[in-house]
């Protein structure tokens, strides 16, 4: 099998400009969001029908369908796909929709070309997210203090079948987790058993989980067709994910020069065990790779993609991120035919 790390250190670079502060750059960007309702910039590509007080439902404007399983919630700046499984907020709309470079969709949110949220519902806005973030925190906590060791559980054979045979980080363990919960009434669900992988925030607190949910096992991940066709997610996430990470190589809070940031938990583990010793930061979703947060100390990332267009289009629009941060950016892709590096590590042709 060829090396599928060979172009570690030889890919694409861009020039590093002076560095502005992460955390000033984060919030422009936020702030720039927050002007706008979402539901505003995506009724151009499709409509939309109110369903509840705090989401809107519509066809799916990145695929065919016909039956409505596109949903967009306001209050949290975010859409997802039920159908094709894409998900995403404001810039993702611009960038993948529209087709604007990352700095493009972030100069026009931060213009009066859509419509502007009033400074009232801005402030009730951030109240009743500050809120619900920090309900989400507590619940992503929650699972993670009832997690146990991955050794001897399903989720080391799930990683074992994913051709990963390293010893597990820190940040990887086992779980048996409800896969929905009522967010109106606190009702949830029966446990399933899962992986769960720990996300932190830039000082190392654990805000979230994203749990891969499991099946035979720990053999292959949980599968159910629902009855309208569409299949329900192996992976869902708990707590805090945007600008959130799993540190796939260690739960240390060191601070790295150089990070490798890459989409899911399976590559992230692929590249940490490919490339010993380095610090590998996955943000556990193609469009949150451009909102990933990493110590001031960081002044390189090499951007690990998925070879798709969607995977292009992410590291294109997390470079020019990350470059506006100062930062020097790389970036390097999978072999022709393979879809991700897990894919590539197991043999596994597209």
């Amino acid at each position: 099998m060829s090396n599928p790390f060979a172009t570690y250190g030889a890919s694409r670079t861009r020039r590093s400009i002076p560095r502005d502060d992460g955390a000033a750059f984060r919030q422009r960007v936020d702030d720039a969001k927050t002007q706008h309702n979402l539901s505003d910039i995506i009724r151009r590509h499709t409509h939309l029908k109110r369903r509840n007080p705090r989401e809107m439902v519509g066809l799916c404007p990145f695929h065919q369908e016909k039956s409505p399983s596109f949903e967009v919630n306001d209050a949290k700046g975010t859409f997802y796909c039920h159908g094709c499984g894409v998900g995403g907020d404001h810039m993702t709309v611009l960038t993948k929709l529209d087709g604007l470079t990352f700095s493009e969709a972030l100069a026009m949110l931060s213009g009066d070309q859509f419509p502007v949220v009033s400074e009232a519902d801005r402030a009730k806005r951030k109240t009743a997210d500050a809120s619900a973030v920090a309900e989400r925190v507590a619940i992503g906590r929650n699972i993670w203090s009832r997690s146990v060791p991955a050794i001897g559980t399903p989720a080391e054979v799930y990683a074992r079948s994913r051709g990963i045979v390293m010893d597990l980080p820190d940040s990887v363990r086992f779980v048996m987790a409800p896969r929905w919960r009522n967010p109106e009434t606190g009702e949830v669900g029966r446990d399933y058993p899962a992986m769960v992988c720990a996300l932190q925030d830039v000082a190392g607190e654990v805000v979230g989980v994203q749990c891969v949910f499991l099946a035979d096992g720990g053999r292959k991940k949980y599968e159910r067709v629902r009855d309208d066709g569409t299949k329900a997610k192996a992976k869902l996430t708990f707590g805090t994910v945007v600008g959130s990470a799993f540190r796939a190589s260690s739960m240390s809070s060191a601070t790295p020069v150089e990070i490798i940031a890459c989409e899911g938990p399976e590559d992230g583990l692929t590249l940490a065990q490919g490339l010993p010793g380095a610090s590998v930061y996955v943000a556990c979703g193609t469009a949150l790779l451009p909102r990933l947060t990493f110590p001031s100390s960081v002044r390189s990332i090499v951007l690990a993609g998925d070879n798709n267009d969607a995977g292009r289009v992410a590291v294109t629009n997390a470079a020019e991120a990350f470059g506006a941060q100062g930062c020097t950016v790389r970036a390097m892709f999978p072999a022709d035919g393979f879809k991700d590096w897990n894919d590539e590590l197991r043999g596994i042709r597209a």
